[in-house]
């Protein structure tokens, strides 16, 4: 039976797979010295306002009854890769969480699990856990809980009581491609039913930190248009979804050929336009116009110009007398830097040169073609694209 040091090393390291930050790095214990990094379960989280905090991210178990063909905590590659399988008890978990808090190693929990017998069974040992933290031990420290597929109403209830936030994730857009990856669960019942309890719960006052899910990109034959219309389904007011993560879908072991290798820069472009929609406010229309024919986004190209290039119409904007809005349809020019404009307008500061846009922020290369400064001529459109191409 392994202890608890080793089990922390088995399910730190499973939990890397549900995505919040990245995990500590190595580093030698020197003798007589103070501290020691911890390489597994500790995490790093942003939070909105910028500030970074640190996360116990941590499975309950990594026994799991499902057959996800990208999981290595599976059943089915279980039996390949030969894992040792462990759980943390309930109260063995709160202890574990209480010592890293109150050595300032952490600042929180990531929870997450395998579904070991059943999800309500699984559910019961997530609430017992937070249930011990909240009330024998008095921790008020941010919890962020993963919600099994298939869970119950009241069990889902009781473990948003106790967390700040909870992800259910989707994994796949959906129910074709989810079941070409897996056969013991349920797209309907396991995950969109599943899904429609928690603005409820929300709306209650439970989990004030909203509700996240993930996606598997490159674990069946999805397109980015199947991926990019289920994200924008989870980000409308019915769904009312905060955020939504995507994971690279990788071969668990070179020798294994059954997934296909996706890349990391469509991952990349995927966020992208997943910040184009929560952040700028572009419409799923405009988005979606970036598809190309074979369904997938260009990755040569930031969704942004592409954009920006399909509607001449709303350019050149003047950086003189646009709305925050407007410039925050232009290539190069972030919340930050629109932001900075308007305030330095708003104290009688106007933009004359492209050196003043440079200083507050502004990406030139890729603004300049979309903005009138003055009188004076931009870069052409032509020129532009030949600047891009020699990247």
């Amino acid at each position: 039976m392994p202890g608890i040091l080793e089990k922390l090393r088995i399910l730190g390291e499973a939990a890397k797979y549900d995505l919040c930050a990245s995990t500590a790095s190595p580093r030698a214990h020197t003798p007589g010295s103070i501290g020691k990094a911890v390489t597994t379960g500790v995490c790093h989280s942003f939070l909105p306002d910028g500030r970074c905090i640190s996360l116990l991210k941590v499975l309950a178990t990594n026994s799991c009854i499902h057959d996800c063909k990208y999981c290595i905590n599976s059943i089915r590659n279980n039996k390949d890769f030969k894992q040792t399988i462990t759980s943390f008890e309930p109260d063995e978990l709160a202890k574990l969480t209480m010592a890293f808090y109150l050595r300032n190693y952490i600042e929180g929990l990531f929870l997450s699990s395998g579904v070991g017998k059943s999800a309500n069974c699984q559910a019961e040992i997530i609430h017992e856990t937070l249930h011990l933290l909240r009330y024998k031990y008095n921790f008020d420290g941010y919890i962020h809980a993963k919600v099994l597929p298939g869970i119950g109403k009241d069990e889902l209830f009781r473990i948003a009581e106790l967390a700040d936030r909870v992800s259910l994730n989707v994994e796949l857009p959906n129910k074709s491609r989810f079941n070409e990856t897996c056969s013991t669960k349920d797209y309907a019942n396991d995950i969109i039913k599943v899904s429609k309890f928690l603005p409820e719960m929300s709306k209650t006052g439970h989990i004030p930190a909203g509700y996240t899910t993930q996606y598997v990109i490159g674990a069946a034959g999805e397109t980015d248009k199947e991926i990019l219309e289920s994200i924008f389904k989870f980000y409308n007011e019915d769904w009312n979804f905060r955020r939504q993560y995507y994971s690279t879908c990788l071969p668990i072991d070179e020798t294994q050929r059954n997934l296909p290798r996706s890349f990391f820069l469509r991952e990349h472009r995927l966020y992208q336009i997943d910040w184009l929609r929560r952040i700028y406010k572009f419409s799923p229309e405009e988005l979606l116009s970036v598809v190309n024919e074979t369904g997938f986004i260009p990755l040569k190209v930031d969704p942004k110009v592409t954009i920006a290039r399909e509607n001449p119409e709303f350019f050149p904007v003047d950086v003189n007398n646009a709305l925050y809005a407007d410039l925050m349809r232009v290539p190069g020019i972030g919340h930050t830097s629109a932001t900075r404009i308007i305030k330095l307008r708003n104290k009688g500061v106007a933009i004359y040169k492209n050196e003043q846009l440079k200083t507050i922020g502004v990406v030139l290369k890729r603004a300049i073609p979309f903005l009138k400064i003055g009188e004076k001529k931009q870069l052409t459109m032509v020129d532009f694209q030949k600047t891009e191409e020699s990247d």
